[in-house]
């Protein structure tokens, strides 16, 4: 495991507190503005919520942690030194954290105003993982719901509650004590795809919450987006590709040409199921078969050749 040397900036409004904050924050930042600050505003804006921190691991540069430490000067930095991926970033906070319970969202969402509350108290049962649902911010431009059906749709509300495998690395916050134990792995990919196998094969349990929600914020382009979604599905696979047998990986190289189709299928009927935006699914239908398209493609040169520098390059 390569091992770096970024350069730690902390910045605080007060001194540290005497006790130890329950919950942290950790929000990786490569796009930057508007998205990183609407994230912590919303943050910052809970309510009825235990002591927190909220630590930025950034590396779209220290203009940027200059101008956000002035704005919420609460907040803690982790600036890097270079461009660096998510999972790497994200390891960073957990590095730097200093609560029991570390809660990760994405730049590019916002937290309800309950959602460390609820985090809390969900940590009561005995669980290593907790998450809930992503939804919509109420888009007027049809691509950005293609970037939400698309990446989210097994993430729609209505979101179940109780025990479960599948949790969305936008809305989750894990015991920091687990995942301290499994910092060999947090580099290497998507935690869904590298940590989360881990857990649960150890008899880790999840739980999902429908009260936890985040809001998928947009907007991105069109042709931007597709590059993202290609990129994100070789990670995501290129991670993925050691933990399948050759056979398995033969038979899915075999089987893409149909997954596009499979795929809409399925999504469709989450999305009907739920009763979640059928209309705009259906409106939209034009742009999510390339978007589709582009994830099998993702998926196949993943699987058939590692993720290659793909995860350097997804935001």
């Amino acid at each position: 495991m390569t091992q770096r040397s970024p350069e730690t900036l902390v910045r605080s409004m007060d001194p540290l507190p005497p006790a130890s904050p329950k919950i942290s924050v950790v929000i990786a930042s490569v796009v930057g503005p508007p998205f990183i600050d609407e994230c912590i505003a919303s943050v910052l804006a809970q309510r009825s919520a235990p002591q927190f921190e909220v630590l930025i691991v950034d590396c779209h540069g220290p203009e940027n942690v200059a101008r956000l430490a002035r704005q919420f000067p609460q907040v803690r930095f982790v600036q890097c030194k270079r461009r660096e991926t998510v999972p790497y970033l994200r390891r960073l906070g957990v590095e730097h954290a200093r609560g029991e319970i570390v809660a990760i969202i994405e730049e590019h969402c916002l937290a309800a105003d309950n959602w460390l509350a609820v985090i809390a108290h969900a940590f009561e049962c005995d669980c290593a993982a907790v998450g809930g649902p992503v939804a919509d911010y109420n888009y007027d431009r049809l691509r950005d719901w293609v970037t939400y059906f698309v990446e989210y749709n097994s993430y729609l509300p209505p979101w179940p509650e109780g025990e479960t495998w599948n949790l969305s690395g936008a809305n989750l916050a894990y015991r920091r004590q687990v995942l301290l134990e499994n910092l060999d792995c947090l580099n290497d990919g998507y935690w869904e795809a590298t940590l989360h196998p881990r857990l649960l094969a150890g008899g880790a349990r999840f739980r999902s919450v429908p009260q936890m929600a985040v809001y998928h914020r947009g907007p991105f382009n069109y042709g931007y987006y597709l590059r993202q979604r290609y990129l994100f599905s070789r990670a995501f696979s290129g991670a993925r590709r050691s933990t399948l047998s050759r056979t398995q990986r033969v038979l899915y190289l075999l089987a893409a040409p149909a997954l596009p189709f499979l795929l809409l299928l399925r999504m469709a009927s989450r999305v009907w199921v739920k009763r979640c935006h059928f209309g705009k699914f259906i409106a939209a239908l034009p742009l999510l078969i390339p978007a589709i398209t582009t994830y099998v493609i993702g998926e196949w040169v993943g699987y058939a050749f590692g993720p290659g520098h793909a995860l350097l390059e997804v935001e």
